[in-house]
């Protein structure tokens, strides 16, 4: 936790204080909920140590959200310091912070269950609505006179920072076929069709729904990459692991195909016209859960985790040691 002084210099230029902060949660950034002294109105206030972040990288997705709140699609809009500042960057001894502040997100979380998935296809309908209108928005959208200061997707600190700090305990093998899997994904890629700034991590985790209607935040993983790599990263994060029961069985694709079917629906009718390749998406898929297994032995304590959470986690390593899946993405697709 973050001392009071060090947070009233954090949060002092948005004309907050330490004690007006409600702490929410810490994983990749310290996040904190606080009412705008201007009008009493709700916000979050993000704070990143270390983490591999820049102020100009950080600068470069609060322009890009700023834009997507501009062009009507349902994203939290940053908020400026009392000064206009964009963030607020701050070195302290031997570390460097910055700090964003968003709007609050309107309506609440959902969390559906593998048993209840039917009765949310409203909900991803709109959430692919809403990632169709986002990736609309990011194919013409130009940083003007700005370098481009977000990474491309192979180059983000999921797959290079956290994976060489976490080299000896992920092992060897899992390493060197994630190096297989990145590699053929960008002998794949045209990076001249459906490009652009991806938020990199859209998932019901990182939504609030007003009735059935989604919007979306943190996006503090945003990169240069495939709009494939969002639609994977729902169907793993907002499919499959609501509809797994612990383990892959015979009745697993049944469940997902609804969710997904709707989610794509809702994705289509937007126009964007994203080819979706079953291969490139396959491959997608399986990176998202080889960042999952690298996140969960970066954040967690694995040799203390339960054992059911651990045999999970052998599963995840074995997928992506042999580049392979209990799920057929491509069967999947072809039914939608």
């Amino acid at each position: 936790m973050l001392s009071p002084d060090l947070l009233n210099q954090l949060v002092g230029p948005y004309g907050l204080h330490a004690e007006d902060l409600v702490f929410l949660r810490k994983s990749q950034n310290s996040v904190y909920r606080a009412r705008r002294p201007s009008d009493g109105g709700v916000c979050i206030i993000r704070i990143s140590e270390g983490r591999h972040r820049t102020q100009a990288e950080v600068e470069t997705e609060l322009k890009w959200v700023s834009h997507l709140a501009e062009r009507g699609v349902s994203v939290c809009a940053p908020l400026p310091t009392l000064a206009g500042e964009r963030c607020v960057a701050l070195r302290q001894d031997e570390s460097e912070y910055v700090v964003a502040c968003f709007e609050h997100a309107p309506g609440q979380q959902i969390a559906p269950r593998s048993d209840d998935l039917p009765r949310h296809t409203a909900e991803y309908r709109q959430l692919g609505r809403l990632l169709g209108h986002l990736h609309r928005e990011a194919v013409p959208y130009k940083l003007g006179d700005t370098a481009w200061l977000r990474p491309s997707w192979y180059e983000s600190r999921l797959l290079c920072q956290d994976v060489a700090a976490m080299e000896d305990a992920l092992g060897k093998n899992f390493c060197r076929s994630l190096d297989t899997l990145v590699a053929g994904l960008r002998q794949s890629l045209d990076a001249t069709i459906g490009f652009g700034l991806v938020h990199g991590d859209v998932s019901f985790n990182n939504c609030h729904f007003e009735g059935t209607l989604p919007w979306l935040f943190d996006f503090d993983n945003c990169e240069y990459g495939s709009f494939l790599q969002d639609i994977a990263t729902v169907l793993y994060d907002s499919i499959y692991c609501k509809a797994l029961n612990r383990f892959a069985d015979a009745e697993l694709h049944q469940r997902m195909l609804p969710p997904l079917a709707s989610f794509l629906e809702g994705y289509s009718c937007t126009g964007i016209g994203t080819v979706l390749d079953g291969g490139l998406i396959t491959k997608f898929f399986l990176l998202r859960e080889a960042i999952i297994y690298v996140h969960y032995h970066r954040t967690l304590d694995v040799e203390n985790l339960p054992q059911s959470f651990r045999d999970g986690m052998e599963v995840m390593r074995r997928n992506v040691e042999s580049l392979s899946h209990q799920v057929n993405v491509c069967s999947l697709l072809s039914q939608c």
